[in-house]
């Protein structure tokens, strides 16, 4: 993925103006990034973009999930917590707060009772199919909130996307670049402005 002036930048498939802004922040981001995402587009972007680093994908509900997360955090590999409620378990707690504790030359987890090396390549991404989730403000405190939630327009110009990649892939192409190419210089020119100033 490339970097422009400090800040990534994530490839998404065709797709609307907010995806690509909820794409930059999940990218950016120093907190896990917590996603309402009622349609699945943000899900399935995600299994695409990691699927190449050993993505998992668990459920609160799965048999030993907290063996899947352990071997995530201990291996570096991204995992998904898909379909979550309104609460998460407050096993996950220190994992939500990336709270490692500095062991030697080695960091450790706590996940549950156990000390587990911590991998700082780990990535962890939590997602709900709840249109309008109420969590506890600690939660709040600890991810970023990404609401993948298709909005009227992005669902016009997703469409639109659709329709000239089918009639004319090249323009679609063109398109894509030239959004790439604005967000590149709307970045390098906020760090010229900071600079400045």
């Amino acid at each position: 993925i490339p970097r422009v002036t400090g800040v990534q930048t994530c490839a998404l498939p065709i797709c609307d103006v907010i995806s690509v802004q909820n794409g930059a922040i999940i990218c950016n981001s120093a907190r896990w990034p917590l996603m309402t995402d009622p349609q699945l587009q943000g899900i399935n972007w995600i299994t695409e973009r990691e699927k190449a680093n050993g993505l998992r994908i668990v459920q609160l509900s799965t048999p030993k999930y907290l063996d899947q997360v352990e071997q995530c955090i201990q291996e570096g590999e991204p995992i998904i917590i898909e379909n979550m409620g309104e609460s998460i378990d407050a096993v996950l707690e220190p994992v939500l707060a990336r709270a490692t504790i500095k062991k030697g030359r080695s960091l450790i987890m706590k996940l549950g009772d156990k000390e587990v090396d911590y991998d700082p390549k780990f990535q962890l991404y939590l997602q709900t199919k709840l249109a309008n989730p109420h969590y506890i403000p600690e939660v709040q405190a600890q991810c970023t909130l990404v609401n993948f939630t298709v909005t009227e327009k992005g669902l016009e110009d997703q469409l639109l996307a659709l329709v000239v990649q089918f009639e004319r892939s090249d323009l679609e192409q063109q398109r894509s670049d030239l959004i790439r190419a604005e967000n590149g210089f709307k970045v390098q020119l906020q760090g010229l402005e900071d600079k400045h100033d």
